[in-house]
């Protein structure tokens, strides 16, 4: 992503209501510019953005208590989000249409190094998650076997043994949306 640019709407009640302007993202080297630029927002006291991996950014200036509310929006977050080591057998539990997962090259490489899989379920998406390391040779694989986003180890609140896990790489999960259990 080196330029994004994206309409700003209002919403009332979960529907969209009318457009304020937009919003313009740009990668300048190892930094995002936001811009926004929109009418009839003077009584913004904060903005709140959300990552596809759920972290969740809040900066406010009218109310000097940010922690309380990123604390609050940490407690949605684990609320929403379901995580659990599984094993390559526990994919019969999906839905037929995702059974081929059990023999996805993949799928199998990270499941034999790491000895399990991760079972993510984020509000109404669930994800299936192959331990590795991010490296641009290991994407390239990942993207091409159907896994195309990378979640670091410190995104999942996970205990594992010593032979589960990478200590000496970027460490993380290469993950796919699937059909819920």
């Amino acid at each position: 992503m080196d330029q994004f640019i994206q309409y700003l709407y209002e919403y009332e009640q979960g529907e969209r209501a009318r457009s304020l302007g937009f919003m313009k993202l740009e990668k300048k080297m190892d930094k995002i510019e936001i811009q926004i630029y929109a009418k009839e927002l003077d009584e913004v006291s904060g903005i709140w953005f959300e990552r596809k991996d759920g972290t969740h950014y809040i900066a406010t200036w009218e109310n000097p208590m940010v922690e309380k509310e990123e604390e609050k929006v940490n407690e949605e977050v684990k609320e929403e989000q379901k995580i659990e080591k599984i094993q390559r057998q526990d994919l019969s539990r999906l839905p037929r249409k995702e059974w081929r997962l059990a023999n996805n090259n993949f799928l199998l490489h990270g499941y034999y190094n790491y000895h399990h899989l991760l079972y993510i379920k984020d509000g109404d998406k669930v994800w299936i998650g192959v331990p590795g390391i991010f490296h641009p040779k290991e994407q390239a694989a990942a993207e091409s076997f159907g896994f195309p986003e990378f979640r670091s180890m410190s995104d999942f609140d996970v205990e594992l043994e010593v032979d589960e896990k990478n200590t000496t790489e970027d460490f993380g999960y290469w993950c796919r949306q699937v059909e819920q259990f």
